[in-house]
Order: structure tokens, then C-alpha cells, then sequence
């Protein structure tokens, strides 16, 4: 309860919490650009704030930046770029998670997944798919809509299985 408190305390003084780390320097903003575009960038605040909480009970936490990258070679930049700098990197997928999983309470970089929305590879024979981290279950769904497969509710995402219709 003394955490709440000092969290709570701590917002509304705009700061994190007694972890927080500085703001990103601009030469770091930069060089996200030069990886994803412009455009796959924000420091807006609003957007900030949608991507630094879920479903939870816990207080937003908005990172610092927001990226979208849209494949697997910008992911790897984008955290390589992280580690070298020593900035805290925190996946978003569609914010409906429980836990505050996305919580950025160190700040850092909010990798926003949902543009990598690629379905790779569908087998029929072994009811299983291969997607990118951006696919959903409703987007999945749709995709498989007329082969009497679908993915149903409750199964993970990494790991889980096609049901048949």
C-alpha cells in the first residue's frame, strides 16, 4: 500500500518514480528515425500515454518514445540501439494485457508491434500457422475463415493451436 502511495505521489509530481531515468536525448530520437522512418516515431504525449498502460489496475507509465517498426531487421536495430544506449525497451501488442506488462516504469522505448501484421505461413495438414507478433486472433480468424480452422479464444499467441469448425 506505501507503494501506491509513493507512485501516486510521484505522478503527480510528473515524475515516474525514485528509478526514473532522464528523458531521451534528441541524438536518440534521431537515430530511432533513422531505423523505422519518421512517421513510425512519436515523443507525442498522448500516444505516450496510450501505450503506458493496459487493463490493469496500475497507473500509466508512458515510455519515452514509441516506435513501429515493421520487420524483424528493425526490431533488432531498435534493440540493439537500446542496449548499446542502455534504454529500457518495452513490447506493446494490443494493450489488453492484466499484468501492466507495459508499463514503462524506467521510461525507455515502446516497441508497438501491432504494424508487423504479417501471416507467414498457414499448414492445413498440422493446424499450424506462423505469424508476425502484430497478428491477431481476429485478424487470423478472418484468414482462416473457409478452411474450417480457427484459433479460439484463451489459446496464447506463442505456442498456441488451430481448432477445427
Amino acid at each position: 500500500m506505501a507503494l501506491r502511495r509513493v507512485l501516486a505521489l510521484a505522478a503527480a509530481l510528473g515524475r515516474r518514480s525514485c528509478c526514473s531515468k532522464p528523458p531521451l536525448p534528441p541524438d536518440f530520437v534521431e537515430a530511432l528515425r533513422a531505423v523505422v522512418g519518421t512517421p513510425n516515431v512519436s515523443t507525442a504525449t498522448a500516444v505516450r500515454e496510450q501505450h503506458g498502460h493496459d487493463e490493469s489496475m496500475h497507473p500509466c507509465a508512458p515510455p519515452d518514445a514509441v516506435v513501429w517498426p515493421q520487420a524483424v531487421g528493425q526490431v533488432q536495430e531498435l534493440a540493439a540501439l537500446c542496449h548499446r544506449r542502455r534504454v529500457p525497451m518495452v513490447p506493446f501488442g494490443t494493450g489488453t494485457g492484466l499484468e501492466g506488462g507495459v508499463n514503462a516504469v524506467q521510461g525507455g522505448v515502446c516497441f508497438d508491434l501491432s504494424r508487423m501484421d504479417a501471416i507467414a505461413e498457414l499448414s492445413l495438414e498440422d493446424f499450424s500457422v506462423t505469424v508476425e507478433p502484430g497478428v491477431t486472433r481476429k485478424a487470423l480468424n478472418k484468414h482462416l475463415r473457409g478452411t474450417g480452422l480457427w484459433f479460439p479464444v484463451g489459446t496464447v499467441g506463442v505456442g498456441g493451436v488451430l481448432g477445427l469448425g
